[in-house]
């Protein structure tokens, strides 16, 4: 009897130990997280998110941060992707409850692990809102003073507070549709979500309202270049300026310099902030070389809707289109 209940053990535990080897060796699926993980008083809307900043710092906070102390969840679904390398480290979330957005400062190549359509839960607690030039974003606390909050990259916090729940798509719901009979009734509720502006008008010269500048423009190493600079030729041996603007491109790159480029799309009054955007591309882009909209043309653009304002506040502000990828431009 003694042999039999020491066969019946050792098979047992062979059973056992097979089973955690072949489980390491082929592991099951990733949790996918629901609302059922989280009690009901954690989860808020980003809507709420955002006001509790703005009652912490109710002149506008820009250049300010808070940290969440409270255990509140958010969740959202991912409206952005950094494949083309316009977005940057930057994962926009949209809580289609609510009607907002909100920018979680994550890590590089994110849209490997966060597609667009994925649902997202971010747990709050000890975590850092920032407002950076009157845009909110989720992150950690920052080690650099020029900013309110950094990217939560080190993939111990990322476990902690990045839940990932369903993939469920982008359905028509997920854009904003704006054109030019309700522009202006878009406000800065807005800001962070996919907004497709259309019939805007691609304008060429000086803007006449926030920067002033003259577009399209380009800018690498603290030195900025437009149709006025001297300087290009200098700095670009492969074509000169007159040249270069008469094919203008959304970014550049020449050598190892990146020039991120400034685009101005307009639904007509050049004197109002209200209906000009700026199209803001990075030069580590894909589509850096591809040609923006010629003077004059009518586009939809789909991109990210944010604000740029100077530490001073929005006299100077403008607001600026942030693309996922060159196709989200449609003549």
């Amino acid at each position: 009897m003694n042999k039999i209940v020491t066969i019946l053990l050792l098979v047992t535990a062979s059973l056992f130990f097979g089973g955690c080897y072949n489980d390491f060796d082929t592991p099951g699926p990733n949790k996918v997280w629901t609302d059922a993980d989280f009690e009901s008083d954690q989860l808020i809307s980003i809507a709420e998110l955002k006001q509790i900043f703005n009652e912490a710092y109710p002149g506008g906070g820009i250049g300010e941060s808070l940290t969440i102390t409270e255990d509140l969840v958010i969740r959202g679904k991912v409206i952005s992707s950094d494949e083309a390398g316009n977005v940057y480290k930057s994962m926009y979330l949209y809580d289609e409850d609510s009607q907002s957005a909100i920018e979680v400062k994550l890590y590089q190549d994110y849209y490997m692990s966060y597609p667009a359509g994925k649902i997202v839960y971010v747990r709050l607690k000890d975590l850092t809102l920032g407002n950076y030039r009157t845009m909110i974003s989720i992150g950690v606390a920052s080690r650099n003073s020029s900013y309110a909050n950094g990217n939560i990259e080190d993939q111990y916090l990322v476990d902690q507070h990045i839940k990932s729940g369903e993939f469920v798509g982008m359905t028509s719901a997920d854009t904003l549709v704006v054109n030019a009979s309700n522009y202006a009734s878009l406000t800065d509720a807005s800001l962070g979500r996919l907004v497709r502006f259309e019939g805007v008008r691609s304008e060429w010269g000086t803007a006449g309202w926030g920067y002033k500048n003259t577009f399209p423009n380009y800018f690498a190493n603290s030195s900025s270049y437009d149709v006025n600079s001297s300087g290009w030729a200098n700095v670009d041996q492969t074509l000169t300026w007159a040249e270069f603007i008469e094919n203008a491109t959304w970014a550049h790159k020449s050598g190892t310099t990146y020039y991120y480029g400034s685009a101005w799309f307009t639904y007509g009054d050049l004197n109002n902030l209200p209906g000009n955007y700026v199209v803001r591309t990075s030069g580590y882009s894909d589509f850096r070389e591809e040609m923006i909209p010629k003077n004059g043309e009518t586009v939809n653009i789909t991109a990210i809707y944010t604000k740029f304002a100077p530490d001073t506040g929005d006299s100077r502000a403008a607001y600026q289109l942030l693309l996922n990828r060159a196709s989200d431009v449609v003549k």
